[in-house]
């Protein structure tokens, strides 16, 4: 095959690679983690083989799919170091990263452990890595309670996975009065100390897989 020739086919190759992601990140959201490659593949428009020269599972495309929502959670929390009040700009991190699960499903599932075990591994230090400037900066404002840490966000977002259940039956907008009964667990004032230990980074992979035994 000549020059010329090979640049159009690998222009094709990436084009469908996109089309792919996307499509995952499409049906992930509606369907939730259940979905195939091959549900995938039909969503893109493509033929099965071509799907599964990109991605010998769905496990792949979907450690695609995070990684491009771990970078959003990241400028979210970015973005909200910004906002004056620490206090403020905590809450609108939880509120921005938790409309986006509500929204979709895939993300929840992926995030909370049942897309790509290896990725998400990968993804959870960066994401807490970025929070916990939120959380040093609250700590010094006392606006937060001193045994509160960042880590502390992998198991409030999985707690939130029924209340967007909810959502699809009861009221869409629901998980939003349950993470604010959440985050007022966080702040300084009148509370008793959390007994146990905090949970490290370490913990996180075993905090959402026991989320998912019920």
């Amino acid at each position: 095959m000549s020059t010329s020739e090979s640049r159009p086919a690998r222009r094709d190759s990436v084009r469908n690679r996109q089309r792919l992601v996307e499509a995952a990140r499409e049906v992930f959201a509606e369907r939730g983690f259940g979905a195939t490659l091959d549900d995938i593949a039909r969503h893109a428009g493509l033929g099965t083989g071509t799907a599964y020269r990109h991605f010998p599972n769905k496990q792949a495309v979907a450690a695609e799919v995070l990684r491009g929502a771990t970078e959003q959670i990241v400028t979210d929390a970015h973005e909200a170091l910004e906002v004056a009040d620490p206090w403020a700009g905590l809450v609108q991190f939880f509120e921005c990263v938790a409309a986006r699960q509500a929204a979709d499903r895939g993300l929840y599932e992926t995030l909370t452990g049942q897309g790509d075990y290896e990725a998400q591994a990968q993804i959870w230090p960066r994401i807490v890595a970025a929070v916990r400037q939120l959380f040093d900066r609250a700590h010094e404002a006392g606006a937060i309670r001193a045994d509160a840490v960042a880590e502390d966000i992998a198991a409030v977002f999985a707690l939130l996975g029924p209340a967007y259940a909810m959502g699809r039956t009861v009221h869409p907008e629901v998980w939003r009065r349950y993470l604010a009964l959440l985050l007022d667990g966080l702040r300084a004032e009148g509370k008793t100390s959390l007994p146990g230990p905090p949970p490290t980074a370490a913990d996180i992979p075993a905090l959402l897989g026991a989320g998912k035994q019920f």
